[in-house]
């Protein structure tokens, strides 16, 4: 009896470990199928313009479960959720990019990328931007009793636009400084280099570098930039062609309303020399001046030129815009107003000119 009473005590120590060990397997195993909401990262947020900024994220951990939704959220409150404004990526994707669209200029927005399972949504850190100022032309060039639209190029510029006639034309200078395709348009500050050139280049008058200013008189592009095949058009949009430039002033020289030249309802009210000369742009009669002019909506500014030796000349008397067309290998037409003037001239210059650049509607 004493033999079979120490085998009992001996079985239920063994016993009592056995059981332990047990009871910590299955707790190992049920901790391995937790589940969670996913883990998230935000992206560097790069690209920002007036209306729109790029940002991403990295899923670290899908939490357990399958992703269903993921992407980026962005909102003016320091902590954007999916019932804000938001992006969806494709699944299946660890490392995404997409673009934050629609914003306002000169506004602060917070984003942050977002992954969502069965289990919920799980968000990376917020990260703030701020959209850079609207530096289109401001309204008191334009003419208020007119219906503007507008478009934006691959630099995040906007543009007003006009419809005269048949056409649609942008009511600014060009100012990007890519091409269509992304390359950029070289920044050329020196003169003897700038007379140089046989290939695209861009500049600001007297290399003017206030954002203000460029929006509102454009860059100054030479005919290499303007013939390039990559294009400094935006999409759906061309250079002013000889065709389209003569389909416009016939149209004004038929409509003037209450202009009493083409010249006077293409310039703008303001920033023209004076002129004493009646019917002229920059006529000296300050009340007529302020009344007549832009009958159009155009807009035209004495914007100024840059010569083939890379000299800066003319601004507040004298635009020259080119066209499409060049008129043999060395030079190429282009259109113009001047403030003594009361139409639009046409002539040649050189390719290594500097000119303005206004774009139409295809």
């Amino acid at each position: 009896m004493k033999v079979i009473r120490n085998l009992l005590i001996m079985m239920k120590a063994i016993r009592t470990p056995f059981f332990f060990c047990a009871a910590l397997v299955f707790l190992l195993a049920s901790c391995t199928t937790i589940t969670t909401e996913p883990i998230v990262t935000t992206g560097n947020i790069s690209s920002v313009t007036q209306t729109r900024a790029t940002s991403g994220g990295t899923i670290v951990s899908d939490g357990g479960e399958t992703i269903t939704d993921q992407g980026i959220c962005w909102s003016s409150n320091p902590e954007p959720t999916i019932h804000n404004n938001k992006t969806s990526q494709l699944l299946g994707i660890t490392t995404f990019v997409d673009s934050i669209i629609d914003l306002t200029a000169a506004n602060t927005y917070y984003v942050r990328a977002y992954a969502t399972n069965s289990n919920g949504t799980g968000y990376g850190k917020a990260l703030q931007i701020t959209t850079l100022p609207d530096t289109s032309m401001p309204r008191p060039l334009l003419n208020l009793n007119l219906s503007y639209d507008s478009i934006t190029d691959i630099d995040g510029n906007k543009y007003h636009t006009i419809t005269v006639g048949t056409q649609t034309w942008m009511a600014e200078n060009l100012y990007i400084s890519k091409y269509r395709n992304g390359d950029i348009i070289p920044n050329e500050t020196n003169n003897s280099k700038w007379k140089a050139l046989t290939t695209g280049a861009q500049c600001t008058y007297n290399n003017n570098v206030e954002l203000n200013s460029i929006a509102k008189f454009g860059r100054l592009y030479n005919y290499y930039a303007v013939s390039d095949a990559r294009k400094i058009a935006p999409n759906g949009w061309h250079i002013a062609s000889e065709t389209d430039w003569s389909t416009l002033i016939d149209y004004l020289a038929n409509n003037l309303g209450i202009s009493t030249s083409v010249a006077q309802a293409m310039a703008a009210k303001t920033d023209w020399t004076e002129s004493s000369v009646t019917g002229t742009i920059g006529c000296i009669d300050f009340d007529i001046y302020e009344s007549v002019n832009n009958s159009s909506g155009l807009c035209a500014l004495a914007a100024g030129i840059r010569g083939d030796y890379g000299e800066f000349n003319y601004v507040a008397n004298y635009c020259g815009w080119w066209t499409s067309n060049q008129s043999d290998n060395e030079n190429a037409w282009f259109r113009s107003l001047s403030y003594y003037g009361k139409n639009v001239g046409r002539n040649t210059y050189n390719k290594s000119y500097g000119l303005s650049v206004r774009c139409l509607k295809d």
